[in-house]
């Protein structure tokens, strides 16, 4: 891979501010997961910069350079050694396999716009049984797939509701059953976008949404926390 130049990863940034919080507030599993997230999404936006966006298929493009990417990772745990590596250690064996994923003309590029890891605890995450609890309780029982249906059923109600409320000239209610439209599409495409991943804990599902926690669910709210190519497509 050729030189890249340089772009202000904005999505990076706020989830490494996110990993931060969860620090502060004693969640370390959740900080390594965002500070995993931050680094990925540096990449992402280098290579959207760097002529990504003019792929034909940006996405199918995104797809091969990650299977590259976990097939290095995969190949970094196995080296591990029994000790027992820290949350912390497995977030710079994971960005060590990244990074030599491409040429080492790029390495310091990337390199230069990680953020830094001394806030993730050095002692091991808890995790396991709080991810599945947190799981068990948006899927409601539900299947994702199902869930994902329900969501769109919601969001198409509540967007008819708030179409009717405008033709009433109650415009408030209508911005507020719109709002409810988009939050739950947005929880639907978040949901979908996961299981694709592999992430049947939905652990990308509660990160993004943390992202936007107390802010007003605007589409541009909502899209400024996706990937590149997510927003592209």
């Amino acid at each position: 891979m050729s030189t890249m130049t340089t772009t202000m990863p904005t999505t990076a940034h706020e989830y490494g501010g996110l990993s931060r919080r969860y620090a502060a507030a004693g969640d370390p599993r959740m900080a390594q997961l965002a500070a995993w997230a931050a680094d990925v999404h540096v990449l992402e936006e280098l290579l959207w910069s760097n002529g990504l966006a003019e792929a034909p298929d940006p996405a199918a493009e995104l797809a091969a350079i990650g299977e590259t990417i976990a097939a290095s990772i995969e190949a970094a745990a196995a080296a591990l050694t029994d000790s027992g590596p820290t949350g912390r250690d497995l977030v710079e064996v994971a960005r060590e396999a990244l990074v030599s994923t491409f040429d080492p003309s790029v390495h310091q590029l990337l390199t230069d716009r990680f953020d830094d890891l001394d806030h993730l605890e050095r002692g091991p995450g808890p995790g396991a049984v709080e991810a599945e609890t947190r799981t068990a309780a948006r899927l409601g029982g539900l299947a994702p797939a199902d869930l994902v249906a329900e969501l769109r059923i919601a969001a198409a109600d509540c967007q008819a509701i708030a179409d009717l409320l405008a033709g009433a000239g109650d415009l408030e209610g209508a911005r507020r059953l719109g709002l409810q439209a988009q939050a739950a599409s947005f929880e639907a495409h978040l949901v979908t976008s996961a299981v694709r991943a592999g992430d049947d804990a939905l652990v990308t599902v509660d990160l993004r949404w943390d992202l936007v926690a107390g802010d007003a669910p605007t589409p541009e709210r909502l899209a400024s926390v996706l990937g590149s190519a997510e927003r592209a497509s």
